[in-house]
């Protein structure tokens, strides 16, 4: 059992890769930084901290709960299924070792110093230092933190990795011969778990600039003539979906080519009925230059009542019908397209003299 204890802390350590620690999300796994907030809920932009006798809370977008529970001597990592009330249940409840060691969640102010607490550990005292690996396990949701198994409770192929590194700490006695407390800390942590087959399928299509069968479907029983025009992505994704009219149908906008002359625009297929074509002759009523549409390089819904994206923070918002649709040439033009009393219409909002 000491072997596989052994072996198990040391997967932990060494699965802390290198993206790990830029903690950038993937089509495979889930990543999530804890940031902690600053006064009126802004972001901090140093490392998050926690002081005192207080624990750190920061909900998830999965309603997960990341947690610095505050014990004796310093804090213990948990992330809870829901907000940490009652028989919250607590996903990093697997990390080895279960019993005897030092658990990698608990961060307490001892871990840090000698036996004597009269100098830091330099190896002395047997406990994990600043990095510290933890198991995150989704499939304990809904099971009271059992799983259907025939032997000890390990982790799975199927759970995360987060960790948190000790950025600095305080310790309230660091006297001789007492057990130091940390009473500060300053860290940096990461939450990663593996994404469901579905949502790598999902991202891994979103990342694809090749137009599915079904999108061609789509089009084509939209109005699009697939033998005048061809569906032809050059940025991403390839195609986005929102409602434009305001009915609450799906409306989908796609790139396409025309095939006879290798100009670029856009396709608008409304509620799966009506298309509307962009970038060659006809152009929605407004300030848009002809061919717009096939130079853009970037585009995105916003919903009625969004705001800009905060690289177009400053402008404003024309009233429509549905969503809007923005258009941008990156740091040179953009305009906006968007149906207005049943009317396509089109606003720019700037446009960068170029040489």
């Amino acid at each position: 059992m000491r072997r596989l204890v052994s072996f198990c802390l040391f997967t932990l350590a060494v699965s802390i890769p290198a993206w790990g620690q830029t903690c950038e999300p993937t089509p495979q796994n889930h990543a999530v930084r804890i940031t902690g907030q600053a006064m009126q809920g802004a972001p901090v932009t140093d490392f998050p901290e926690v002081s005192g006798d207080r624990n750190f809370y920061q909900t998830l977008d999965n309603g997960w709960v990341f947690a610095l529970m505050r014990a004796e001597t310093g804090w213990s990592v948990r992330l809870y299924e829901k907000e940490p009330i009652g028989n919250a249940l607590d996903l990093t409840s697997l990390t080895p070792p279960l019993r005897g060691a030092p658990n990698p969640r608990d961060i307490f102010g001892w871990h840090f110093r000698n036996a004597a607490n009269t100098a830091p550990n330099t190896g002395d005292v047997n406990a994990p230092q600043d990095m510290r690996a933890f198991v995150i396990s989704p499939g304990l949701q809904g099971t009271a933190g059992l799983r259907a198994s025939d032997g000890v409770q390990m982790p799975g192929p199927d759970d995360g990795i987060g960790w948190l590194k000790v950025i600095d700490f305080g310790l309230a006695n660091p006297q001789p011969e007492t057990q130091a407390r940390m009473n500060w800390l300053k860290f940096d942590a990461c939450l990663s778990w593996p994404r469901t087959e579905d949502e790598t399928a999902h991202l891994m299509d979103r990342a694809s600039l090749e137009f599915s069968d079904e999108d061609k479907e789509t089009f084509g029983s939209c109005g699009l003539d697939l033998q005048t025009y061809e569906l032809a992505a050059r940025y991403l994704p390839r195609t986005l979906g929102g409602d434009l009219d305001g009915d609450g149908a799906l409306d989908e906008a796609a790139q396409v080519r025309r095939v006879s002359d290798d100009v670029h625009g856009i396709a608008i297929c409304r509620a799966g009925t009506w298309l509307d074509l962009m970038g060659f002759e006809n152009e929605p009523a407004g300030d848009v230059r002809a061919g717009y549409a096939g130079q853009v390089e970037a585009w995105q819904w916003i919903p009625p009542g969004g705001e800009l994206p905060r690289h177009l923070t400053g402008y404003e918002l024309p009233e429509a019908d549905g969503d809007i649709l923005v258009l941008e040439r990156i740091e040179k033009e953009a305009v906006l397209v968007f149906r207005k009393d049943g009317q396509m219409k089109a606003k720019r909002l700037y446009h960068y003299v170029e040489p």
